[in-house]
């Protein structure tokens, strides 16, 4: 087994570009498909922020639903409703993407677009944990150098892994399983590939087993009814891309380069937003159903629920060690569905019965 850099890609400038060290000048190791090293960052193109900007702003004022020019997608009531570590999210029209002058947006990958979801979806509060890793699948969690209680994220999770947590969170619940994998071999938290799944294109939205999310539900999840940057305000701009700057906005909500010390944490420590969801912007990077797409954001109802049979995987959220700007909501990451590294994990999701 090789010990590589994760190779996390930022979908911008109309494709995908890795470049330069970990901008927290550390970051944990990785094993798996990826032989690429660092974390990738993407020049936008399409934002109009300057970069010789700067600087923090008065107190971040988050922007609420909807966007101009689509006043006509009511967003649903927000509210917290959690119990047990789940939390439930209503049908409801939303906006994905990012609009043109938001600094570092992808520029053919965040187009704004109009989502409509048609059923309830109950999602972690958390993103997984060590404990909730041992309590599915009766094992000790992997991941375990940087951040070690029970309740920390599990880390070291290749996308098989997390397919295969959800197929044995939906078998002990008495659930159908979401995911079919075909030409396995190796073993869960260590080494597990497989080479893909069976009907690709089936939906995931019509399983009521435990799942992934897709791209548009995470962003939705994270949204929580705002339209700014992040849901606690809009982003403060660096001066220099390789810069880490201090974002008044995301301190309040997740870990980055500037406040985690250079290490996950614990769920649950900074602000949840109107869904009552935790560090779905910072912390771990988190593996989303689908694969990577160059084209713009989809639209309309129920988008992209098929797990197709691309072999690099969506992640959602920004990480630890990573510039602001990587955890942008509409920010799109990528890795091969093997990687692991101590940057990524997931959470699970589910759809509810009418």
């Amino acid at each position: 087994m090789r010990t590589v850099g994760l190779l996390l890609v930022l979908l911008a400038s109309g494709g995908c570009r890795s470049a330069g060290p970990d901008p927290a000048g550390g970051g944990g190791s990785s094993t798996g498909d990826s032989t690429g090293g660092g974390v990738a960052a993407g020049a936008s193109g399409g934002g109009t922020g300057a970069l010789g900007g700067g600087g923090a702003s008065a107190t971040p004022t988050p922007k609420y639903h909807p966007p101009p020019g689509f006043e006509s997608c009511v967003h649903a009531d927000v509210n917290a409703a959690c119990s047990d570590g789940w939390c439930k999210l209503p049908p409801s029209c939303f906006v994905m993407g990012s609009p043109e002058t938001e600094w570092e947006r992808g520029r053919d990958t965040e187009t704004q677009t109009a989502v409509t979801f048609t059923h309830w979806i109950e999602m972690q509060q958390e993103e997984l944990t060590r404990g909730d890793w041992s309590s599915i699948t009766g094992e000790a969690a992997p991941g375990a150098d940087a951040c070690q209680d029970a309740d920390c994220p599990v880390a070291m999770v290749s996308w098989w892994d997390g397919v295969q947590v959800a197929n044995l969170l939906s078998q002990n619940k008495g659930l159908p399983a979401c995911y079919e994998p075909v030409g396995c071999s190796g073993t869960l938290g260590q080494d597990l590939a497989c080479t893909g799944v069976a009907d690709p294109a089936k939906s995931v939205y019509e399983c009521e087993g435990y799942r992934l999310p897709t791209r548009a539900e995470i962003e939705y999840a994270a949204r929580a009814g705002t339209i700014s940057t992040f849901y606690s305000g809009d982003i403060t701009e660096a001066g220099q891309l390789s810069t880490c700057v201090k974002d008044e906005a995301l301190e309040k909500i997740g870990w980055y380069c500037s406040n985690s010390g250079n290490r996950p944490h614990p769920g649950g420590r900074l602000g949840a937003n109107g869904f009552g969801l935790f560090d779905l912007i910072g912390n771990l990077s988190e593996w989303t159903n689908e694969g990577q797409h160059y084209e713009s954001s989809p639209g309309g109802q129920n988008p992209r629920g098929g797990v197709g049979t691309w072999t690099d995987r969506l992640r959602f959220g920004g990480q630890y060690d990573g510039w602001n700007y990587l955890a942008r909501t509409a920010s799109l990451l990528s890795a091969p569905w093997g990687a692991r590294g101590n940057q990524g994990g997931f959470r699970l999701v589910r759809t509810l019965p009418d």
